[in-house]
């Protein structure tokens, strides 16, 4: 019966082989944006499709970046076809640039789509608001970067469905904009990011994706309500780890699976592979949901996963976060009962727009363009995906393979002759080649992958991935493809691996050749300069251009700096050029016996004093601040500090200090206290920790910046000695939009905790909370820059020794009118001898809008206003009123939107 259908298939092809593309589907509209189709702009085709009808969009490949699109309610039923996953490209790059989510940029840009309030209500690339949508080969993509939230794409809707999709973003890549029984389905994705990139309420369900993370982040932040069941899924996911984030600060730093955004959230990973760069805690970042630790409600569950980060054994000790319990509790985790709701909707049985072949090899060769090797009958072509899963070898014997083509679990692709794939993705597959032939097109990367080459292949494809490379067999593989996309590393185990072009060896992060292995360089920019060679006994490195790189190691010993050639190390390298060992790129600080001095060579390896641009990661325990400059850009994660030993204002950091969640800056003394100038980076909740033995207290100086939006706490934490500990601020702090917390008490009773602001923006934006005795000193007139919050509780005061003038004052909640105030209007909450006056006259269109006690409150007339909840169902509407009671709502974020002077303006404001 094959052989017939494949005469019958045969005959079909002729018939239509003078067409340039052919489709297992009929396309409704086409878009094009080299003008062949019935658009050039994906919008106006959405646009064009009749409401709720079914609607099949077929978007030609190229690079759509000029639209930020929307799918509206009504166009329920649609469904989007790229011709190419990896060339079919939909991305745009706005971004949320205001604390609170009341504004997006660039300005420029979000102009030209702020007359559509859905359409900018986040930033995303592309918007989902219709039931029944689906996606299908595309890449869809916010290129903002490390800005804050940039989202590809936001669902507001039920029912949505992705299929062999990448989702690429930075933080916040997928936002669940929608009620908590609303259900997206994800099949065969690549999903990216680095902060909280799949976050929301709804039901998100991950099956065989890639979840790839740049390091330092989460990877979900839920928000699931207390009565659903179900939250975020990871089905036999693949959880990857991308060492070339675009902030450097990121790569090496571990990633956590979560943190709870809001409510109790639900997260499961199922039969999945996972990353040694997890964090062994997994989670443990509560996010200021004090419950997050000790709540059953949060069902954050592990079963049969594989990999180092698999291992459950350091998980943060959280009642919710668990191993299932048993197979049959695991078993309540499947695709179709995660998926049923009220309408047992079962997106698995659904069949895919594009046609979708298996191999089984029925032919009587295992040719890759023989129609009887695939199911159903036929040669996969344009838009079509061919899967290959299992012990099975495709023989690539010349031609061009116009489908997607994806070989995984054991399979292999033999190249026997010059051959051409649109599109080929490995996850623990093989290339092989016997004989002398070339293979050109794209190749990603999934999961490891071998080349066994026994012949001459000659890869002309361009190789991209985070995975691992191995070369093995006795045979050439010859590199002449731009790899810049590979992250991951390469091990020549056999045989011989030339690099013939510039980026052939990609970012590899570390090359390694093994004992019988050869490497051969042509060019000197095939390899990186931040590239790691390590060779191993007999390796051969065979070099016809000089290269630069940063760490050569031979067997495991790093070479000093230096140039290596033919001569120096005859038993390694042959040819006319040399190894020229720069400075790295990145340090490790190890510390000292008896000290962690950072200007001494000796705590670092190697064994260098960094320079300007140059990372360092502190692995000691601490890296101790004295009266000398450092130069590189600091790390410090996992509960490293930095101790502060100095009084001399050459304590200075020329770098920034990037800072992770649970890092601190501490001394211990018995004098005034110490200094340290540098540009800080938070990239979570840091401490400033003073311990002195002066009863007359201590300071630690502070003239550098701030950046970040978390939580700085401060802690006088001597014991025995009743006195002060003063953070002083001397730096312009404007970046800073987090919380200065000082609701920590004294370790001695009696004591205090200060901050003292000294110059302009000395607190930045951030939340000012005291508690106990402790004090926030005002010594600047500008030093809270245009709007000061503070929240003041207990015997606790803010010391005004100055005449403080802003726009807006928010104290415990209530924002105050125009005028002054002092100790005289506030006793015991402000104290000294100054004033701070409210001057609204500057205020901003979206400041004139706040919330105060479940109160929102309007200071300018304005010619309508309308409140939204986070489903973006209006529940308030009105034209004539100064405050809106809002305290009948739940507690949530709302978003109000209102038109002043002709102006229209959106701000977030948090009910409590």
């Amino acid at each position: 019966m094959k052989k017939l259908d494949f005469f019958i298939l045969f005959i079909i092809g002729l018939l239509s082989i003078n067409q340039s593309t052919a489709q297992s589907f009929i396309p409704d509209i086409v878009v094009d944006i080299n003008g062949t189709g019935n658009f050039t702009k994906i919008q106006d085709a959405i646009n064009a499709a009749p409401a709720g009808t079914p609607t099949i969009i077929f978007i030609k490949n190229g690079l759509y970046n000029q639209e930020k699109l929307l799918v509206p309610a009504n166009k329920t039923n649609l469904t989007i076809i790229g011709e190419s996953r990896n060339q079919t490209i939909i991305s745009y790059d706005i971004n949320n640039c205001n604390d609170g989510g009341d504004g997006l940029c660039p300005d420029a840009k979000v102009a030209l789509w702020s007359s559509n309030t859905d359409l900018v209500a986040t930033a995303a690339t592309l918007t989902i608001m219709a039931n029944d949508f689906k996606a299908e080969n595309i890449t869809i993509k916010n290129t903002a970067g490390n800005v804050g939230q940039a989202q590809a794409l936001t669902l507001r809707a039920d029912r949505n469905v992705f299929i062999n999709c990448d989702i690429l973003a930075y933080q916040d890549t997928i936002y669940f904009w929608c009620p908590e029984t609303a259900r997206a389905y994800f099949k065969s994705c690549l999903i990216e990011g680095r902060t909280d990139y799949i976050y929301g309420r709804g039901i998100g369900f991950f099956n065989e994706c890639e979840i790839r993370s740049f390091g330092g982040g989460w990877i979900t932040a839920p928000s699931s309500t207390i009565t659903q069941t179900y939250g975020f899924v990871f089905y036999k996911c693949n959880v990857t780890y991308n060492a070339n984030s675009p902030s450097a600060g990121d790569n090496g730093q571990l990633i956590r699976l979560g943190r709870p955004w809001h409510e109790y959230p639900k997260v499961s990973w199922l039969y999945c592979t996972m990353a040694a760069e997890i964090h062994p805690q997994g989670w443990g970042d509560k996010w200021n949901m004090a419950y997050s630790d000790t709540s059953a409600d949060l069902k954050l569950y592990e079963w049969m996963n594989t990999g180092a980060g698999a291992d459950m054994s350091g998980r943060a000790n959280w009642v919710g976060l668990r191993a299932m319990a048993n197979q049959t509790e695991a078993n309540l985790y499947e695709p179709n009962i995660v998926l049923a709701g009220a309408d047992n909707w079962n997106p698995t049985l659904i069949p895919p727009a594009v046609t979708v072949y298996n191999w089984d090899g029925g032919a009587a060769n295992t040719g890759w363009l023989e129609a009887d090797n695939w199911n159903p009958n036929g040669v996969p072509t344009t838009t079509e995906t061919a899967n290959v899963y299992g012990n099975f070898i495709i023989n690539a014997n010349g031609g061009n393979f116009l489908a997607d083509l994806n070989l995984k679990n054991g399979a292999s692709i033999d190249v026997s002759a010059n051959s051409t794939t649109n599109l080929l993705t490995l996850n623990q597959a093989t290339i092989s080649s016997t004989t002398t032939a070339s293979l050109a097109g794209t190749i990603k990367t999934k999961g490891i992958v071998t080349i066994n080459s026994s012949g001459n292949l000659n890869i002309t494809a361009a190789t991209s991935g985070v995975h691992q490379i191995t070369k093995t067999g006795t045979g050439i593989v010859q590199l002449n493809g731009n790899n810049s996309g590979f992250t991951g590393n390469l091990s020549i185990e056999a045989g011989e691996l030339q690099a013939k072009i510039a980026n052939s060896l990609g970012n590899a992060t570390k090359i390694t050749v093994k004992t019988t292995g050869k490497l051969t360089i042509d060019v000197s920019n095939a390899i990186q300069t931040k590239t790691a060679l390590y060779t191993e006994g007999a390796a051969s490195i065979v070099l016809n251009q000089d290269i630069t790189i940063s760490e050569w190691y031979v067997d495991g010993v790093l070479k000093t700096l230096g140039q290596y050639d033919a001569t120096t190390n005859p038993a390694t390298i042959s040819g006319t050029g040399k190894i020229i060992i720069g400075r790295p790129s990145q340090f490790n600080f190890v510390g000292g016996t008896a000290n962690r001095n950072w200007d001494n060579p000796a705590h670092y390896s190697p064994a260098l004093l960094p320079e300007l641009g140059e990372r360092v990661n502190v692995n000691a325990t601490y890296i101790e601040a004295i009266a000398a400059n450092f130069k590189g850009d600091m790390f410090l994660s996992n509960a490293k500090y930095i101790l502060l030993r100095t009084t001399s204002t050459l304590a200075e950091c020329k770098g920034p200090v990037t800072m992770e969640q649970g890092t601190s800056i501490n001394y211990a003394t018995s004098g005034t206290g110490f200094y340290l100038k540098a540009p800080i980076v938070l990239n979570g909740d840091i401490t400033l920790f003073m311990s002195s033995a002066n009863v007359a207290g201590s300071t630690m100086d502070l003239p550098g910046t701030f950046k970040g939006s978390y939580k700085v706490k401060l802690n006088n934490n001597r014991s025995g000695v009743i006195n002060s500990g003063t953070v002083k601020l001397g730096g312009d702090n404007s970046n800073f939009t987090g919380i200065w917390d000082l609701t920590i008490p004294a370790t001695t009773a009696g004591g205090s905790t200060q901050i003292n602001g000294t110059v302009e923006n000395a607190f930045g934006k951030g939340i000012i909370n005291l508690a106990s005795n402790n004090k926030a000193l005002f010594n600047h007139a500008k030093c809270a820059g245009n709007e000061l919050n503070m929240n003041i509780t207990g015997t606790a005061s803010a010391v005004l020794n100055v005449a403080v003038t802003v726009t807006k004052f928010t104290l415990n909640g209530t924002q105050l009118a125009n005028g002054t105030y002092s100790a005289s209007t506030h006793p015991g909450l402000l104290t000294g001898t100054g004033s701070i006056t409210v001057n609204s006259a500057s205020l901003g269109l979206e400041e004139k809008v706040f919330l105060t006690n479940g109160i929102l409150n309007i200071n300018k007339n304005f010619e309508e206003l309308e409140v939204y909840n986070l489903l973006g169902q209006k529940i308030y509407q009105t034209k004539a009123v100064k405050e809106i009671n809002l305290n009948a709502l739940k507690t949530g974020v709302y978003i109000v939107r209102y038109k002043m002077d002709g102006k229209y303006a959106s701000k977030k404001v948090f009910k409590n």
